[in-house]
């Protein structure tokens, strides 16, 4: 398990690491024909739907099965019917091709109108090649066609060539080449930013197949926000690794408009904390249980000696904020303006909770907090919650994935787990929902 905390923006940094290409992303070809084959009913009317002979299609299926290891397919007299696991692969193929339609759209939507050409975005989803698409991740993570040819460890003109082969598909410029080296347009990172979907569902594939011959393995990434997730996400990692510990969880931070970016482009595959309240079509929101905030202090602070302690009083008083524009500083600010009053404003903000709680019991500031987390962190009675309610705090704590497409088995397992962790133990009486 690896803890790290990213940039606030999930930009690609010229130096970055290629994105590791999955091997089945080799095979697009044969994913196609799963397709078809899956929905038409034979390679004949799967043939004639993506306008390629019936031999190439009973070969392409015939090699995604030998490389697989598994049937996808039962042959009748009457046609082809997939297998559970071929059904699921072909579930997961249909997601991966709408990700690509989607990447032609915005590319097109993306670019000038005096950058187009005619092309044919409609088809990109059934021409595009895996060489296409390694080169697009690699120049994006390496910056310069030498680098991404040395990462794919082909020659530079074949990079080139890849390259040109996807503006010709679209009709639209996705780079731009200077001497200091090769960026992406705004068509571009449109582009990317779907084919890194895609290449995310292909993974799921690979999954699958490994969850299919019983071995569950994957890779997670899981973005955190400040409050409430220790009250679930250590029992729920540590409960996955411990069953599967072929699953490697790597653990970020960060504000929840630069996790949900990353979460949109499968930099991350799920955000942990408080959901946001209002339908978003792009989300699947998970929820664990309702959480408040509250006012900490250190044992022995002034405002917890007073009599009558209103919100005034803690305007007052030296404080550790919530960065600017984070749901906590939201929730603060809502509950001061309530009342008329200016919310606590002062130099030190910080979305660390760990840095939080030290500036609270050593420099004796006071800090909003998550009740149950401050609760289960009273640092043997030296954290106190302040005795003022925060009205209007409630929030509901959670997990966040993708909406498009089924979990990936490794995803489905990691939300079972954090169902498990978030349950009460018998006797608590706090408000969760299973």
């Amino acid at each position: 398990m690896v803890l790290s905390t990213p940039s606030p923006t999930p930009a690609v940094s010229p130096m970055a690491e290629p994105v590791a290409m999955p091997w089945l992303a080799e095979r697009i070809r044969s994913l196609r024909s799963l397709r078809a084959v899956a929905r038409h009913g034979s390679t004949a009317r799967a043939a004639e739907a993506i306008h390629v002979s019936q031999p190439a299609v009973v070969r392409s299926i015939g090699a995604l099965e030998k490389a697989c290891g598994l049937a996808l397919f039962v042959r009748t007299a009457r046609g082809m019917v997939p297998t559970p696991l071929g059904e699921r692969l072909a579930r997961r193929a249909e997601t991966l091709m709408l990700h690509l339609a989607c990447g032609a759209s915005e590319a097109l939507a993306a670019a000038p109108l005096t950058a187009r050409t005619p092309a044919s975005p409609a088809r990109f989803p059934d021409i595009v090649s895996a060489g296409s698409l390694r080169a697009l991740v690699a120049i994006a993570a390496g910056g310069s066609e030498a680098a991404a040819a040395a990462a794919l460890a082909v020659t530079q003109p074949a990079v080139h060539a890849a390259l040109q082969a996807l503006e010709q598909a679209l009709g639209v410029r996705l780079f731009y080449r200077m001497a200091a080296g090769t960026r992406l347009t705004p068509a571009g990172e449109a582009l990317l930013r779907c084919v890194k979907l895609a290449l995310a569902e292909i993974r799921a594939m690979e999954g699958d197949l490994a969850a299919w011959r019983g071995n569950i393995r994957g890779r997670l990434v899981v973005g955190v926000l400040p409050l409430s997730v220790s009250l679930f996400l250590p029992r729920a990692v540590e409960a996955l690794v411990r069953d599967h510990p072929d699953i490697e969880i790597e653990i970020v931070d960060g504000t929840y408009e630069s996790l949900l970016r990353q979460l949109l482009s499968a930099d991350v595959d799920a955000i942990a904390g408080a959901l946001r309240d209002g339908a978003d079509p792009d989300l699947r929101q998970l929820h664990l249980f309702d959480d408040d905030l509250v006012v900490v202090a250190r044992a022995g602070h002034p405002c917890l000696q007073r009599r009558g302690l209103s919100l005034g009083d803690l305007a007052r008083c030296d404080w550790v904020t919530p960065l600017p524009g984070t749901s906590a500083d939201r929730a603060l600010q809502q509950v001061f303006h309530a009342q008329g009053l200016d919310a606590p404003r002062g130099p030190l903000r910080a979305s660390s909770p760990a840095l939080t709680l030290a500036l609270v019991m050593q420099a004796g500031r006071l800090a909003i907090a998550s009740r149950a987390q401050a609760m289960s962190e009273s640092q043997g009675g030296q954290l106190c919650i302040v005795p003022l309610d925060l009205p209007t705090t409630m929030r509901r704590i959670g997990v966040a994935t993708r909406a498009v497409g089924e979990p990936s088995q490794d995803l489905q397992l990691f939300l079972q787990a954090c169902q498990g962790a978030a349950r009460p133990p018998a006797g608590d009486a706090r408000r969760h929902r299973g």
